[in-house]
């Protein structure tokens, strides 16, 4: 564990240039051990969060009552994303850009990003650099990179650091951030909106907002309804099989089923 520190804490003095880091602090486990690296390592940085307006309950006093983190606000929160834009996906990672992304743009960033969370990770160095265009050049710095999850709760353990509630039971959740993000396993987004349902059913209405905003656009051509188009999102599932299901033998009420699931 000790070698691990140290080579977290050489990473950040060693990568250290005359300008500042720029550090994205999510207030979730690895960004809280990050943090901790970057004031023990004695290097200058400044830490912001970006309010997504899709963080689970809390997030923002946690923050700021235990970090020395600048909050920042978006000029559109992630609903009034949707209802110009649609849905997010893997590939469309708009909320990203609006919300996380822009803040580090041409910038050299302390993130909290480990091999452990994603198997596309495998080959990342503790130095990436930014190939997109639209980010200017930025360098993203991963100093706990090889860490793994049992070695994150130790440090967090070890040195009585604060963490968000949601790690625990009754919810349980293996990470914190925007709520039923896009970029997790579907079954990570179902479980996040099972426990927090107040932000299924916002987004069901940015859905239904941006069906009648743009009624020739995805949504609004293959799915019925509002609660349609949500079960489409939250499921493996295709435009196919949600059609066949509505139709079929047991003809789903998406309605019925999505306000059941999530009130059950």
């Amino acid at each position: 564990m000790q070698k691990h520190v140290k080579q977290s804490i050489s990473i950040i003095q060693k990568l250290e240039t005359e300008t500042p880091y720029f550090l994205g602090f999510s207030g979730g486990k690895d960004s809280i051990v990050l943090y901790d690296m970057a004031v023990k390592s004695g290097v200058k940085f400044k830490a912001i969060h970006a309010n997504t307006t899709i963080d689970p309950p809390g997030t923002l006093n946690f923050i700021k009552n235990n970090f020395d983190v600048e909050i920042m606000q978006p000029q559109k929160s992630f609903f009034q994303l949707v209802k110009e834009k649609g849905l997010p996906g893997r590939l469309r990672r708009f909320c990203c850009e609006h919300l996380k992304e822009q803040y580090g743009i041409g910038k050299r960033s302390l993130e909290g990003m480990r091999k452990a969370e994603s198997a596309g990770r495998k080959f990342y160095e503790p130095e990436q650099c930014d190939t997109r265009k639209f980010m200017k050049g930025a360098q993203h710095i991963l100093p706990i990179l090889e860490w793994s999850d049992v070695q994150i709760w130790r440090y967090i353990h070890d040195n009585n650091l604060p963490y968000m509630k949601y790690y625990d039971a009754p919810y349980n959740f293996d990470r914190h951030g925007c709520v039923g993000c896009p970029l997790a396993q579907k079954w990570k987004m179902r479980k996040e909106f099972k426990a927090l349902p107040k932000f299924a059913f916002a987004l069901i209405s940015a859905i239904k907002k941006h069906m009648e905003y743009k009624p020739n656009n995805f949504l609004a051509t293959n799915f019925d309804n509002e609660y349609e188009a949500f079960y489409f999102y939250i499921h493996e599932k295709s435009v196919s099989e949600i059609k066949e299901m509505k139709t079929g033998f047991f003809k789903y009420d998406f309605r019925k089923v999505v306000e059941s699931w999530l009130l059950s």
